[in-house]
């Protein structure tokens, strides 16, 4: 008896150390498409692999019917994550191995990108008297395609329309000459310089960018703080995934040969608008009470109390 029992306890151990080893020497991470860079498992012998990946990934997987949606959002790729993960994988007759590798992370990315966010319509005092205008876009899953933004004031009355781009970079390891254009579906909104992210975040005016050249010479917008949506993870108060998402223009016609008839040049996941309605943008607000707060850069926690909303749904994902 005790032999057998022997026995059995060197073929669990070979198992797992076999499963640990093919864990811990996953090594297609230069396959893993953005905004994914390595290969993510859980290994009980060594440190839990944790970061902004892993929130990207958690926050999509709770979107499967497969996978449990109590699923801590936590940054970190414990057991239950790899639970998640092997779940996913077998809901959609994948690989179950539980580690997160490019198959796995190309169908994932493909079924549950969209956030299902679609703005419900109430003005932005509905969410608090803090906030005094909301700007509300509709963008394409391509955002080569350019599209009419709308800004209200805090009771929902129109005020401005203008015309938007929100097509990031082409692909994550480009760093293109600007200004620069394309009709691409443009880089996906969880990769740093990719597309505008969907969902309901706050919007705050600061004063201009230092750089006229690439931000204009206006006071910006930036999108912070998300609520809803992909925005609620990508923009998180504390730990944003992403930043430094602007609404602002740039001096093209004084370095390329753009002119206003013409779509506007791709940003690093800005929202690009004409020089024209940055201004006028601008000019509506402070008449509507909105201060001009010092530009704080790429500062974490935003420092100052949200005046407005962004509000950016994707057509299609509802």
């Amino acid at each position: 008896d005790f032999s057998f029992m022997l026995r059995g306890l060197s073929l669990l151990l070979f198992v797992c150390a076999v499963w640990a080893s093919d864990c811990a020497s996953a090594s297609m991470d230069n396959e893993m498409p953005s905004p994914f860079y390595r290969v993510l498992c859980y290994n009980t012998n060594q440190q839990i692999m944790s970061g902004h990946d892993v929130i990207i990934l958690q926050n999509l997987l709770i979107r499967s019917p497969y996978v449990n949606s109590s699923l801590s959002c936590d940054g970190e790729f414990d057991y239950e994550t790899s639970v998640a993960v092997g779940a996913f994988q077998t809901g959609n007759n994948l690989n179950a191995d539980s580690i997160f590798g490019p198959s796995t992370a190309n169908v994932l990315l493909n079924l549950h990108s969209c956030d299902g966010y679609k703005d419900a319509g109430k003005p932005a005092s509905y969410y608090g008297s803090q906030y005094l205008y909301k700007f509300h876009f509709q963008v394409f899953r391509n955002r080569s395609f350019e599209t009419i933004g709308t800004l209200y004031n805090a009771n929902n009355v129109l005020v401005h329309q203008f015309r938007l781009r929100t097509h990031g970079w082409d692909n994550a390891t480009a760093n293109p000459p600007w200004p620069y254009w394309s009709n691409t579906v443009g880089l996906n909104m969880f990769t740093s310089n990719g597309n505008t992210p969907t969902g309901l975040a706050e919007a705050d005016l600061n004063s201009p960018e230092p750089d006229p050249t690439s931000y204009g010479p206006f006071p910006i917008n930036r999108m912070i703080n998300g609520i809803e949506g992909n925005a609620k993870f990508l923009l998180d108060y504390s730990n944003p995934v992403r930043s430094g998402i602007l609404l602002h223009t740039g001096e093209w016609r004084m370095n390329s040969d753009w002119v206003a008839s013409m779509d506007m040049p791709n940003s690093e996941g800005c929202i690009h608008a004409h020089p024209y309605d940055i201004e006028q943008i601008w000019q509506y607000l402070v008449g509507l009470g909105v201060e001009v707060h010092e530009n704080p850069g790429g500062q974490i926690p935003y420092p100052y109390k949200a005046q407005g909303l962004f509000s950016v749904e994707q057509v299609g994902c509802q």
